[in-house]
């Protein structure tokens, strides 16, 4: 049996780290993680987590980007196979009551860009992460309904918002998918 490369070293203990940090963060918030903790959480040194994060602020954008693409990306493809309009609708429905639950991590989320402070270079990238995820389901959306002009940012930032909503973690009526449903049917029948 061959021992793992360097590299195949080096990713799982990134992904181990990502792991520890996305519970964390999740769980506990923003300011009350520490790198310490998340390394230790991991199994590792928090030298083994400065060499593959330059800070707190780097994990957790690291977190946010893989975390924000995990959902996204079988809603994409799904969306891509879907059969018409009404498939897709329930897709993007199920899809807000699920990341709903999803806890406290759009209040970590929340936190970092409060801790982080206007112009901050960690919000900035925030931003972008963020940015670049609605990008990607509005864009997917508009190639496949009419949705008149709205823009695929804004697209996507709206059903965003709405399926992560922190006041739909914690109460139970309307849903997140009762929420996406109307704000579909109104863009499908305006369009």
């Amino acid at each position: 049996m061959s021992r793992p490369t360097r590299l195949a070293t080096q990713a799982q203990t990134r992904a181990r780290l990502l792991a520890a940090a996305h519970e964390i963060f999740r769980h506990d918030g923003y300011a009350a993680a520490s790198v310490i903790r998340i390394a230790d959480a991991a199994g590792y040194s928090k030298g083994a987590l400065y060499s593959n994060f330059d800070s707190k602020e780097a994990i957790f954008l690291a977190v946010l980007d893989a975390q924000g693409q995990q959902g996204l990306d079988p809603l994409l493809a799904a969306i891509e196979g879907a059969a018409g309009t009404p498939a897709i609708v329930e897709l993007l429905v199920a899809w807000a009551d699920e990341r709903s639950r999803s806890g406290g991590w759009a209040l970590t989320i929340l936190e970092h860009a409060r801790l982080a402070g206007p112009g901050a270079t960690s919000l900035v990238q925030q931003q972008d992460i963020v940015r670049g995820h609605w990008r990607q389901l509005g864009r997917q959306l508009r190639a496949r309904l009419p949705l008149g002009s709205v823009d695929d940012e804004t697209l996507g930032a709206l059903l965003h918002e709405i399926a992560y909503a922190p006041a739909l973690t914690f109460m139970p009526h309307p849903t997140a998918g009762a929420m996406m449903r109307l704000v579909l049917e109104g863009l499908l029948a305006r369009a």
